[in-house]
């Protein structure tokens, strides 16, 4: 609740932060008078034609000197105008918008009569306006000057404040304006509103909203007890005796005090009958809720009159309503496991801990619980309010009865990654004999004593245990309301890696192959029945083949098992080589073998490193020989390749460098012709696979430039590009 009036006062600071002229400097009272032009959907209703000479529109955009009664701008003034809304925010809030022109009468564009006023009483009025215009859309030239003036019945001036030239801004600013002024003996004003700046040019457009009234007097100062604070906390029916004191300053020759309370924040105020002195004692607290008190002060029996008065601001009391007993099981049973404290306990809601159950010492949740001990709790409803009653909890503290065993075990990495999947119930049985305890598994043991939900293992026999958890944390709910924690130590074992190629070959020319398993093994089972370190295979028995070995462990053996198939091979035949040329770096070679080829080959342009695919991508030009490996050890297979591509450019000066230009391996290809020409198509040398040109025609050097050919190939292709001479 502190927090919405807190929030009022900054949002009352920062509006004052835009208002000018001479408002009130001591409290005000509730307004007198509000005039908000109301509030709907549509457009309002028309002003009476006594109270503005503009000309009413109820739709479209406003001419000059016409104005409406409006919800928002949009649509009145195109971009002309900011769109805005009415100044305090209402949903559908109305304002007076108006299009300034020529008046006479001074230009006064709103005027009122306003009744219900005290005599002898000093009011401020304030009203809030907007430049409407858009500096960025329209002009700058015209700015509205306003004029407020307050006037008696009879015409004489009780007050009046002139705006200045109230500039534009970029984007609709509400600013408000005003003045304090004393009445007399009348109850009644007349309110005049004018333009000093009335023009039909553009630029002093402007709205109009919340005109008030509000009585203006002293200024009110509160304490309680003579401390600066304003705000209580209290608890429902709970002893208080707090003095509200208010200090008004001088200004009222006869003061006279009325003290005021509000159940609903300040919609509604009422007397509180007898209490007219500036200091109230506050005692009641029967009623829960939040209430404000003020105090009203007023001149002489003008205090009997509310519009009258002003009023201090708010002090604001909150009773916090007593909560309910708890409910609870009032015998809990608790196990020397859990170290278990007062948070342990288990109750409806939130728990304030006492050792008696009337008065007695407060106790902190931590306090460790002992057995047999009764605590006693009674409801806490926060800001240090609790239930009256409080309920008693017997505790009962007991020793876990299951015998439980930590395990060890190894397991046998089958992939000797240091990783396996591990069913973690198997070793329940060796951990306790217990046919109804719960297990849950963690990797770390702070999650298992405080059975964390998220540090749990969600899928135990089915873990992807790594060496990084060498410890399984396991807890064990029993029947007997305990809980204990034990531990499976896993430790991985290599698994036996035996040295043997998928596929092994009797190369061409060869009967049969011998087949070695890694030595050192305890025991080995090949799939033809031996049991031998090594086999030997013919070619009349080549096909697929088994072997497991085993290495004994003191407790426990890992064995592996490795498939494999031997297979007829030979060096490779490599019927074609495809070439992609005529690139800078993007060429392709791809190689063909023959149908006869029987191994398993590999590939490569440096006889060192060697690809499964027989294609090699991202070739320059230049020479490669080609390398075809027979995995099985059968051979290897090479040929010479050559990648074209037509020099970019030469310089026919004598240097000893690019003097002639030809197309390097083109000796390769013996049927290749090479026509070149000039821009205009003249051709100018012919070339073969052996022959270059330097640059000459008939005799004469031509001169610097971009020249063209036609090469045609062996493939039966042609070639077309160009080069450059350069001298």
């Amino acid at each position: 609740m502190f927090k919405k009036y807190n929030f009022i006062a900054i949002i009352i600071f920062c509006c004052y932060n835009y208002t000018y002229g001479q408002l009130c400097n001591g409290n005000l009272g509730d307004p007198v008078i509000e005039i908000d032009f109301g509030s709907g959907t549509a457009t309002g209703n028309a002003l009476d034609t006594s109270i503005t000479a503009f000309t009413y529109s109820t739709s479209g955009e406003l001419e000059e000197g016409e104005y409406t009664i409006a919800n928002t701008t949009n649509g009145l003034k195109g971009n002309a105008w900011h769109v805005t809304t009415d100044h305090t925010g209402n949903t559908n809030g109305y304002m007076m918008v108006i299009n300034s022109a020529v008046l006479a009468s001074e230009g006064i564009f709103y005027t009122n009569t306003v009744t219900g006023l005290c005599a002898n009483t000093t009011y401020e009025f304030s009203a809030w306006l907007m430049n409407i215009m858009n500096p960025s859309i329209g002009t700058d030239e015209y700015h509205p000057n306003v004029t407020f003036r307050i006037s008696d019945t009879s015409g004489n001036i009780l007050g009046s404040y002139n705006t200045g030239d109230i500039i534009q801004t970029t984007s609709g600013t509400w600013l408000q304006y005003g003045l304090f002024f004393t009445l007399g003996n009348d109850t009644e004003v007349v309110i005049t509103i004018l333009n000093s700046a009335p023009s039909a040019h553009p630029g002093n457009d402007i709205i109009l909203d919340d005109i008030a009234f509000r009585p203006c007097g002293p200024e009110i100062t509160n304490f309680i007890d003579n401390e600066t604070t304003t705000n209580i906390t209290i608890c429902q029916n709970e002893a208080a005796n707090y003095t509200f004191q208010s200090i008004v300053s001088s200004g009222y020759s006869n003061p006279q005090y009325q003290w005021q309370y509000s159940y609903n924040f300040g919609t509604t105020w009422i007397d509180i009958s007898g209490e007219v002195t500036t200091e109230y004692t506050f005692t009641d607290t029967s009623i829960s809720g939040t209430f404000l008190y003020r105090l009203t002060v007023a001149n002489g029996s003008n205090i009997d009159t509310t519009a009258c008065r002003i009023a201090s601001d708010a002090f604001i009391v909150e009773i916090v309503e007593k909560p309910d007993v708890l409910t609870a099981e009032q015998e809990q049973f608790f196990c020397t496991t859990q170290a278990p404290t007062l948070n342990d306990i288990e109750v409806s809601a939130t728990a304030v801990w006492y050792d008696t159950l009337i008065d007695g010492n407060l106790l902190t949740n931590t306090t460790a619980l002992i057995d047999g001990t009764t605590y006693y709790a009674a409801q806490d409803g926060g800001n240090g309010c609790e239930s009256d009653d409080r309920l008693a909890i017997l505790v009962n503290i007991v020793s876990p009865t299951l015998v439980v065993t930590n395990v060890s075990s190894i397991v046998c990495d089958n992939l000797n990654d240091e990783s396996e999947i591990i069913d973690l119930t198997i070793y329940n049985t060796e951990i306790t004999n217990c046919n109804d305890c719960v297990f849950s598994y963690f990797t770390s043991l702070s999650d298992a004593e405080n059975y964390s939900e998220t540090g749990m293992i969600p899928f135990p026999s089915n873990f992807d245990w790594s060496s990084d958890i060498p410890i399984i944390y396991v807890r064990i709910e029993s029947s007997d309301n305990c809980y204990q924690i034990a531990q499976i130590a896993i430790s991985l074992e290599e698994t036996p890696y035996i040295l043997i190629p998928d596929y092994i070959g009797i190369c061409e020319g060869e009967d049969d192959v011998t087949i070695n398993a890694t030595p050192g093994f305890d025991s080995y089972l090949w799939s033809t029945g031996d049991t031998t370190e090594s086999i030997s295979v013919s070619t009349e028995d080549i096909g697929e083949y088994w072997i497991t070995v085993t290495q004994d462990h003191d407790t426990y053996i890992c064995s592996s098992t490795k498939e494999f198939s031997v297979i007829l091979s030979n060096t490779a035949v490599i019927s074609n080589i495809n070439v992609t040329d005529w690139t800078d770096n993007n060429n392709t070679i791809t190689i063909i073998l023959s149908d006869v080829s029987l191994g398993n080959y590999e590939y490569s342009l440096d006889n060192i490193t060697y690809q499964d695919n027989t294609v090699f991508n991202g070739i320059t030009p230049g020479e490669y020989t080609v390398y075809v490996r027979d995995k099985n050890g059968c051979g290897i297979t090479t040929q010479d390749v050559y990648i074209l591509n037509p020099p970019k450019y030469f310089t026919p000066n004598n240097d000893g460098i690019h003097d002639t230009w030809s197309i390097q391996y083109s000796i390769t290809e013996p049927d290749m012709t090479i026509k070149i020409f000039n821009r205009y198509g003249k051709l100018l040398k012919f070339l073969d696979a052996t022959s270059s040109w330097d640059g000459t025609y008939n005799g004469y050097n031509l001169p610097t430039s971009d020249y063209w050919y036609i090469v045609s190939r062996s493939n039966g292709k042609d070639y077309t590009g160009h080069f450059t001479l350069k001298r």
